[in-house]
């Protein structure tokens, strides 16, 4: 969970939220819930008492769907919620106009007090932000490249159907429920999707009216997909290893109707720091070409000494130099740990972590982190800069361009 409840239902809010809308969230777990509702047709400082004495109690004796309702909204409770629900009603062509007092005259909403009128009152418009702010909190996605690039994806209620129906089953079958809900938004030339699912069942004792007793119950997950036609390249977030082909079928048989369009032998061989090996630990980031980019600085950096196993014949780790610096000097740190031997035939760079400096017209930078974990792997938070950070990799020859030779076999 992105916050505690506790700090979300805190005696500041309990004090300043409407009856109405406490009564209407309360009132959805009726049947679950160890409170008497009718103490809110009272004395409204009672009912205030009531309900804060009722929150400051333990966790566990809430109903389970009224903890998971606390969640959703204190994660959209906030400054970044608010102008994040406020935009997808935009997009959404939905106005939600500001709340007045019983004379017309404004009244003083904090973030949380929004995200639960939003919660009750334009429910498309919560769970469109909820995705959002899913999406955007995944920083490691899995990336797979099709057979080719400018494929479209069909996207009708059929071929959406039939995806969710897919994708329901992969879950199942780890134990993690039927159900199944993906939400789908276009994004430029992408197609973006949130699927949220159920984890596996989680049991605990809880005390209910003076007695003991186990509740189970199954707590919502969420994976994101990420297809874009122009690059035919499909990224995959908060989804098993294991299933992770899976689901990159599912989609290239239900979306582009070609089911091995992500199987090719090369379909992950996407990174590479061979440009930093072949120059040595004396590379640096050429990012001229970028006058928004002031400083790129490799902050980490991991070398294997490369091997081979004699029972088996295959390579193995013999041994690992890390290094970290918050100045750029990483990669000088790993020379010292490789008693100045180069890379080559032994040592292998395994990954870097580096640190890009964006300009964004005040006197700070706004500044990303990137690990490049090749050959499979760019990890970074990617609702901003997305383009300009795979750019900067591309123009530092980090990135496998897989089309090349088609490309320059078209050109000729």
């Amino acid at each position: 969970m992105a916050k505690n409840i506790k700090k979300f239902v805190n005696p500041k809010f309990t004090r300043t939220i409407g009856l109405g809308p406490m009564r209407r969230l309360l009132e959805r777990h009726r049947d679950a819930l160890a409170l008497d509702l009718s103490i809110l047709d009272g004395d409204p400082a009672a009912a205030r008492a009531v309900i804060q004495d009722f929150f400051a109690g333990p966790e566990e004796a809430y109903p389970e769907g009224l903890v998971a309702d606390l969640h959703r909204i204190a994660e959209l409770g906030d400054a970044d919620g608010l102008r994040l629900l406020l935009d997808v009603a935009d997009r959404l062509c939905i106005a939600i106009a500001p709340e007045r007092d019983p004379d017309g005259g404004e009244t003083c909403q904090d973030p949380k007090h929004f995200a639960l009128r939003v919660f009750l009152d334009f429910p498309l418009v919560f769970e469109t932000a909820s995705d959002m702010l899913a999406m955007a909190a995944r920083s490691s996605l899995a990336e797979y490249a099709g057979v080719e690039e400018g494929v479209e994806a069909e996207l009708t209620e059929e071929t959406k159907t039939a995806f969710e129906t897919a994708a329901a089953k992969i879950f199942e079958m780890d134990h993690r429920g039927c159900y199944c809900r993906v939400g789908w938004y276009a994004d430029a030339d992408e197609v973006n999707l949130v699927i949220t699912h159920g984890s596996l069942v989680r049991t605990t004792p809880i005390v209910d009216a003076g007695a003991e007793r186990v509740i189970s119950f199954r707590a919502a997950e969420h994976a994101v997909l990420s297809y874009s036609a122009l690059a035919g390249r499909l990224k995959i977030g908060g989804v098993p290893m294991a299933r992770r082909a899976e689901v990159a079928k599912v989609f290239a048989t239900t979306m582009l109707q070609r089911p091995e369009f992500f199987a090719a032998e090369d379909a992950q061989n996407l990174y590479t720091l061979a440009p930093i090996e072949r120059v040595g630990c004396g590379f640096t980031f050429n990012h001229a070409f970028d006058p928004g980019i002031r400083e790129v600085q490799i902050v980490a950096a991991q070398a294997d000494l490369m091997g081979v196993n004699p029972r088996t014949g295959q390579p193995r780790v013999l041994r690992s130099v890390s290094s970290r610096d918050g100045f750029d000097s990483a990669l000088a740190g790993l020379s010292d740990g490789m008693r100045g031997e180069p890379f080559g035939n032994d040592w292998r760079l395994n990954h870097i972590d580096i640190r890009i400096h964006f300009d964004v017209g005040g006197r700070r930078p706004a500044k990303v982190a990137v690990k490049i974990k090749p050959p499979t792997s760019a990890s970074f938070k990617r609702h901003r800069f997305e383009d300009r950070i795979m750019t900067l990799l591309r123009r530092n020859g980090l990135v496998h361009d897989r089309f090349a030779d088609l490309a320059a076999i078209a050109a000729e």
